[in-house]
């Protein structure tokens, strides 16, 4: 175990507007259907609102103002195709807090 005087607080290796930035994202993905959605865009790559209705059983304004918010946020990108909006994540690394989650609630990933 380290001494106290060679441990350094998240505050000193992280700045104050980082750690604000990362606390709006946690609060942004802190809703079971927005977690649910970057466990799905991990294990898919890429949906399509369409998909993403379907596989959460969501109606069609549900899905998009989570996805909107998502995107607004910076944690999913989208691409439209044709008629249809694709969605991928952003920020790839978010789905290992989806895995702490998971572990710590004793799930099976």
């Amino acid at each position: 175990m380290e001494t106290t005087s060679s441990m350094t607080s998240l505050m000193e290796r992280i700045s104050e507007e980082e750690l604000n930035k990362a606390s709006n994202i946690l609060k942004v993905i802190a809703h079971p259907v927005r977690m649910c959605i970057v466990d799905l865009l991990r294990d898919n790559n890429r949906l399509s609102v369409v998909e993403l209705q379907g596989l959460l059983n969501l109606e069609q304004p549900i899905a998009s103002q989570h996805l909107t918010l998502m995107q607004d946020k910076g944690i999913l990108r989208s691409e439209r195709v044709g008629k249809n909006r694709f969605y991928s994540l952003a920020k790839t690394d978010l789905t290992r807090v989806v895995d702490c989650i998971e572990h710590c609630l004793g799930g099976s990933k």
